[in-house]
């Protein structure tokens, strides 16, 4: 069947179904947002059936009372981090109780020694507990990739529903946007799942209420 076929087969089927905006001019069409009651809370939820460490908390504070002590239960020693003053309090805390801090432009050979990296994210996506991380030299990638263990502070306004409401929101891209979902697995060999593969094998998200 040639695709001129295909296509009028669907033409077909749409029958007198008006065209999109975004279809009309010819741009890709994306799925219309979902909308559910409580995003903060299915992210939550869903972040927890992924193995993840997930809390909502009050505030900035609170927030990095939460991380000092996720910090000190993993014996954390070096902790990479974005320059972000979002995260200033997280890191003054987190420095407080003995942790060297590695900022972005560390030797490489220093964050390959880190224990944790923390991060911000720009969104979380509710339907999938994703965590959506823009990159910009104060905000490498490594942080989340290179330390076995990954922590982000998330604002309970950035959860958006699903992967069609981030992108229309997002606006023009960054030059890499990176979406973590849970630990790292991975079943190549074996189909027997491993954690840690190309990532961290733990995950902790602490939202911040208000």
């Amino acid at each position: 069947m040639s695709r001129e076929q295909v296509l009028e087969r669907i033409r077909a089927a749409l029958g007198d179904v008006p065209a999109r905006a975004d279809e009309a001019a010819g741009l890709p069409t994306l799925p219309t947002p979902q909308v559910f009651a409580d995003p903060v809370g299915m992210f939550v939820e869903r972040s927890r059936q992924l193995s993840m460490t997930a809390e909502i908390v009050a505030s900035m504070d609170d927030a990095a009372a939460h991380a000092a002590a996720w910090c000190a239960g993993r014996a954390a020693r070096r902790v990479a981090v974005w320059s972000s003053a979002d995260l200033q309090s997280v890191v003054d805390r987190i420095r407080a109780a003995g942790v060297e801090i590695l900022v972005p432009g560390s030797p490489l050979d220093a964050l390959a020694s880190a224990d944790i990296g923390i991060t911000g994210a720009e969104w979380g996506i509710a339907e999938t507990a994703t965590l959506v991380l823009s990159t910009d030299p104060g905000r490498p990638r490594l942080t989340s990739l290179l330390p076995p263990a990954h922590m982000a502070i998330l604002r309970a306004d950035r959860i958006l529903a699903d992967l069609p409401a981030l992108f229309a929101r997002c606006g023009a891209l960054p030059s890499a946007l990176t979406l973590v979902t849970g630990p790292s697995r991975s079943a190549d060999i074996g189909f027997v799942p491993v954690l840690g593969a190309h990532g961290p094998m733990a995950v902790a998200v602490f939202v911040i209420a208000n």
